[in-house]
């Protein structure tokens, strides 16, 4: 459809003259150069109310010659197709979205391409700077074959900088490695958007395509992508790949011949370039194909990796070339040494923004640690969480979930904010989760982790996380109904750990002083746990008390064990040397 108007947010094709998108329902802008007075038409036709346009001639710029010989000429009796101009691949983009959101309605999938919130504003050179460093390690990961594991990095670059065609292909890849073409597909359609004549993506959009059977599509795909990038191997492999299966054996010869010229050592395209001539002879031969002579095989496991597998490591070494990301790994496959960590290093902290305790833990607490914020009624356990997390996504600019168990959302922050703190922080990067979400969370599954673990994944898919704080154990001990308490306290922090962020969790504690001591008790989370701060409330008279702070347990840490005077006053928490007994 020439005249058709493609949509900004969801790219499906729509009539000329159609004012909102048919799918997402999105105000359609007026299409470039659709001015009457500049059209080359002279035939149009209406056919099931769509307009169909033929391109006859341009008028007043044909030379008189050529209009001459056209009198003297009969008309040719042969229809000319026009190519579609390079500049514009609208139309087969909404081919691809059509296709593949017919496919996951079919297959009873979600898809929905990735649309960027209107007010979201442009990365900061600090995120740009902190997604090229999860940018790296996701590379890292994606050398070892780890798919899995470099999804967590990727979407944190991807929270941090959206407009990073690099992040969203590498995901995408690592999507279709493990056989989520629906995730795939919407990394590959937002790295086109950001980068048109991407040829990574174009390549990844037709391998998504044919891994859901979708082969015409498939095949429309990567035409396209071969016309716009004529010289790239791996699209004229793909390429060769879909005619095959279409059965087009010349198309497909054509293909690998072309994989041939540009690459001669393309182990893939000489296997499949014998086996498809062999093919052709034995049609053009009316011949059945011959069998194969017993004791031989088509698959040698043990003869190292296959043709496949081959080009499989091709596309990861292609893509690390082309988007030029540094890795350890880049130079030990180039032969060069690779410096190891030294196990002296010290880890990377998230600060607390308590005055005078960071100094005191080294500068923060280790990244990844599972801490624990114990103390009695009235100590400012929640308060204390509420901020670390308040200041790292305000000031810091780290993404942070408060998980509140027992307290509404709406109450936590209006308390939040009598308190004095401000609660000014960028659009998504603190989220709070209220009772009746976590109660549908741990009620969605038998096991009330995997609930805790889809809703937590999919803040971080959507966000990223770095921080998080549950409020409070105990609530969620009642809420999953532990029934091994220790067990399922060590299947919780070792699932947190595994999340790669930074964990704290409140816990009540009652203060029980005998003789002047306080008793700690015997508490399973505080030895399962990383690190312990101790809030209580200290009798300084008969009529005052004084709120006071105990780094108890900090792994990794040297740090001081004694009480600090704690005060809270203008929304800023900070702690002193306790003066008093």
């Amino acid at each position: 459809m020439p005249n058709s108007i493609p949509c900004p947010s969801c790219a499906s094709m729509n009539r000329a003259d159609a004012v909102n998108c048919r799918n997402c329902g999105r105000k359609l802008g007026a299409p470039a150069g659709s001015t009457p007075t500049d059209s080359p038409v002279s035939l149009q036709r209406v056919t099931s109310g769509e307009v169909f346009t033929a391109v006859v001639a341009e008028r007043g710029k044909k030379p008189a010659a050529d209009r001459a010989a056209n009198v003297a000429a009969p008309p040719a009796l042969a229809v000319t197709t026009v190519e579609p101009e390079v500049e514009d691949h609208s139309d087969v983009m909404a081919a691809a979205v059509d296709g593949i959101r017919a496919k996951a309605q079919g297959a009873g999938h979600r898809f929905k391409p990735y649309v960027r919130s209107s007010d979201r504003k442009a990365p900061t050179p600090a995120a740009k700077q902190e997604a090229a460093k999860h940018l790296q390690d996701a590379v890292a990961l994606l050398r070892e074959t780890r798919f899995e594991d470099s999804i967590d990095p990727l979407l944190k670059a991807i929270a941090r900088d959206d407009e990073d065609r690099r992040s969203w292909i590498l995901l995408a890849e690592a999507y279709l490695r493990l056989g989520r073409p629906y995730k795939s597909a919407v990394g590959y359609l937002r790295a086109l958007e950001l980068s048109p004549k991407d040829e990574q993506a174009w390549l990844g959009l037709g391998r998504v395509l044919r891994m859901l059977g979708d082969v015409p599509t498939a095949a429309t795909i990567l035409d396209r992508a071969a016309l716009i990038h004529p010289s790239h191997a791996e699209t004229w492999v793909e390429r060769g790949l879909i005619f095959e299966s279409l059965q087009n054996l010349p198309q497909a010869a054509r293909s690998f011949a072309k994989v041939l010229e540009l690459r001669p050592d393309h182990r893939l395209a000489q296997e499949k370039s014998q086996e498809i001539e062999s093919k052709i002879a034995q049609i053009k031969a009316a011949a059945p194909p011959k069998a194969a002579p017993e004791g031989s095989t088509a698959v040698a496991e043990s003869m190292g990796p296959t043709a496949e597998e081959e080009r499989e490591r091709d596309i990861l070494d292609e893509m690390e070339e082309a988007f030029s990301v540094e890795t350890s790994l880049t130079a030990a496959r180039s032969g060069a040494p690779v410096a190891s960590e030294s196990p002296g290093e010290r880890p990377a902290r998230v600060r607390t923004f308590v005055e005078g305790l960071d100094d005191t833990l080294e500068g923060g607490v280790p990244r990844g640690h599972v801490v624990l914020i114990e103390g009695a009624p009235g100590t400012m356990k929640s308060s204390l969480g509420f901020s670390i997390l308040l200041q790292n996504a305000a000031r810091a600019g780290l993404h942070c979930l408060y998980l509140s168990l027992e307290e509404r959302g709406s109450s936590l922050l209006k308390q939040m904010g009598s308190l004095g703190l401000r609660l000014e922080v960028s659009k998504g990067s603190l989220v709070v989760l209220d009772p009746r979400t976590a109660t549908n969370l741990l009620g969605e599954k038998k096991d009330w982790l995997e609930g805790l673990r889809q809703g937590i994944r999919s803040v971080q898919e959507q966000r990223g996380l770095d921080l998080i704080v549950i409020d409070s154990l105990e609530a969620l001990e009642v809420l999953a109904k532990f029934k091994d308490r220790r067990r399922e306290i060590y299947r919780l922090f070792e699932w947190l750990r595994d999340l790669g962020i930074t964990s704290f969790l409140v816990t009540e504690r009652p203060d029980w002083v005998v003789a002047g001591h306080v008793l700690q008790g015997r508490y399973d989370e505080e030895f399962l746990a990383d690190g312990v701060i101790h809030l209580r409330m200290h009798l300084v008279t008969d009529l005052t008390a004084q709120r006071r702070l105990r780094v108890v347990k900090m792994r990794a840490t040297k740090h001081d064990t004694g009480y600090l005077a704690m005060d809270f006053d203008d929304g800023r928490f900070r702690v002193t040397r306790a003066m008093s007994s």
